[in-house]
């Protein structure tokens, strides 16, 4: 290359990649040593082969695109450290034969979690970023899957099941369903009525009945992932009932589903009416599951924040299934933080996060969880837990109206078998409060139906638990005009997860199974922080930018442009 060339190269993403983040990723090459044998040594750089991964999830690129670019891009070349005396190639199998790798030793993918702590460590330290304040936030994403109906769930099982089998397994399945393999196309939307596909999905349900009886003793079919997504299946979808119609074998057994059964099953099988969102949604993908959003995976990603005028660096991810709910999930969020050395003092995050215990333990971990509590509005005339006198320890003095408390005990939560402290009321003295129907205060016998307060015996408690007190404690300050200022930065990470499905393809994975799944939102996050790391970089020299500006006495120095970067200029006196 010329020198003008090669000027330019350096003044590129491309030189800020390779003195920054692949000695990052050469330094980690002897974890990845689980990937190869013992004698022998890989034919291409882990290092290289982990750069070619971020750098093909930073343009979000196929494999063909990245490797074309790898191989004809001299900015690819140089941010890979290829000489010129080297050859830009690798072949697709030998990238995707490292990704197999990887997912099977190493499935909860913690090589490549290692990776993305240490290139945001190294950002935020570069940049001088402060993490004292994060925020944290889920988006909903969906890997390479599509199940259109339940109708086309039991149909893709099944035929997965039936393509796993050779040849002499497949001639024990029954020939109805042989029958139904070979000639039935897919997809039935030709079928009418409601009526029409629920007889086919109670054939179906008698189909996958029949096929886990007929396999059950095979232990090389048994023990197959095929046959563990058709019994997932049946558990999740079906139920074992008694023949309603009367009709038996003959022995004093039910038919089996559907008008072309060739031999008697010892059960009838039903169609359960609702499953929970945790059931398997495509057998292509078992690690999906279907949340109030759809179906596929729920990604939390968290960031740092308010830091002015510079970009902010993703601190940590986390993927699982999207039928799982945000509650609680601060927690696991801090854990990792704390052993990546990035522990925050405040945490930002939405409504679905906090919980009644969680918060008490985020507390505790001396982290400030700013995030609006779930709890429900009460009636003006409707006294809470609030109003009440509380000393120094947490134990309730007085009630609203002044009544001293006559103890403090645990007492065994019925619902949940387990004893919290509770603070006890004189019930002479509540019985005859004029504000007895606005207090939270309980009877003993107050789950008695039809039984009022005014009627029972005994005395009146309250349940009084740290927990319950920090969440009415964030309850009445998250109301206050100074919360919801302060609260306003945390829809920046709404922001981050559009950029990463926009520029990175978040979205729409083009991978199935949790361990691909993982390893692509990994490198997906991590590009982005090599994004904004070299942003940054690059917001203090950014060659060829055009700028306006006014003539100045003969000197030399730096001048803000309206774009609020710092440009090199010189003058020379006419």
């Amino acid at each position: 290359m010329s020198a003008s060339s090669r000027k330019r190269l350096r003044a590129t993403w491309a030189e800020v990649f390779k003195n920054e983040i692949l000695p990052i990723l050469n330094g980690s090459e002897d974890g990845f040593s689980i990937l190869y044998g013992e004698t022998g040594r890989p034919n291409f750089s882990v290092g290289r082969m982990l750069g070619l991964c971020l750098l093909q999830e930073l343009n979000n690129f196929t494999d063909e695109e990245a490797l074309d670019a790898f191989q004809f891009d001299k900015r690819w070349q140089h941010a890979l450290a290829v000489g010129i005396e080297e050859e830009p190639y690798l072949s697709r199998r030998s990238l995707v034969e490292f990704r197999r790798r990887l997912a099977l030793k190493d499935p909860e993918m913690e090589l490549m979690r290692g990776i993305f702590e240490r290139i945001s460590n190294a950002a935020i330290n570069k940049i001088g970023l402060s993490f004292s304040e994060q925020r944290v936030d889920s988006t909903h994403i969906v890997s390479n899957i599509h199940t259109k109906s339940r109708l086309d769930l039991f149909q893709k099982t099944i035929k997965y099941f039936l393509k796993s089998l050779n040849k002499n397994q497949l001639a024990r399945v029954p020939s109805r369903i042989k029958k139904w393999y070979k000639k039935e196309p897919d997809g039935w939307f030709g079928l009418g009525s409601a009526s029409e596909k629920r007889q086919k999905l109670n054939q179906l349900s008698g189909y996958l009945h029949k096929l886990i009886i007929t396999f059950a003793k095979d232990k090389n079919v048994a023990g197959s992932e095929e046959y563990q997504l058709l019994v997932r299946m049946f558990n999740e979808q079906c139920k074992i009932v008694k023949d309603e119609s009367g009709k038996n074998d003959g022995k004093g057994q039910p038919a089996s589903n559907g008008p072309d059964n060739e031999s008697k099953d010892r059960n009838q099988v039903k169609i359960k009416k609702k499953s929970d969102g945790g059931s398997l949604d495509s057998p292509y993908d078992p690690d999906a599951s279907y949340g109030h959003k759809g179906s596929g995976y729920s990604v939390h990603i968290t960031e740092t924040c308010n830091n002015k005028d510079k970009h902010e660096i993703i601190t940590d991810y986390e993927v699982h299934g999207a039928a799982r709910s945000d509650a609680a999930k601060a927690s696991g969020v801090l854990d990792r933080l704390d052993v990546s050395g990035l522990k925050p003092e405040t945490l930002f995050a939405d409504g679905g996060y906090p919980s009644v215990p969680s918060n008490l333990e985020v507390f505790n971990r001396g982290v400030e969880l700013v995030a609006p509590v779930n709890r429900s509005r009460l009636a003006d005339e409707v006294m809470g837990r609030d109003s009440f006198q509380f000393d120094q320890a947490g134990f309730i003095e007085t009630c609203p109206e002044g009544h001293s408390a006559i103890d403090h005990r645990e007492i065994s939560n019925s619902t949940k078998g387990v004893k919290v402290p509770h603070t006890i009321f004189d019930g002479d003295i509540c019985r005859r409060c004029a504000k007895l129907e606005q207090c939270p205060v309980r009877a003993p016998n107050h789950r008695k139906r039809g039984c009022k307060p005014q009627e029972t015996v005994g005395n009146f408690r309250l349940e009084n638990t740290a927990a319950l007190r920090l969440r009415d404690e964030m309850w009445l300050t998250q109301h206050k005009k100074e919360w919801m200022e302060r609260y306003k930065i945390r829809s920046g990470v709404e922001a981050t997860q559009s950029e990463l499905k926009r520029a990175h393809g978040l979205a729409k994975l083009r991978v199935r199974k949790a361990p691909k799944v993982i390893f692509a939102i990994a490198c997906k996050v991590t590009a982005c922080n090599i994004k904004r790391w070299a942003k940054a970089l690059f917001d203090f020299w950014l060659p060829g930018t055009v700028v306006k500006f006014r003539c100045l006495p003969a000197k030399s120095g730096q001048y803000r442009s309206k774009s609020n970067r710092f440009i090199h200029l010189s003058f020379v006196a006419a």
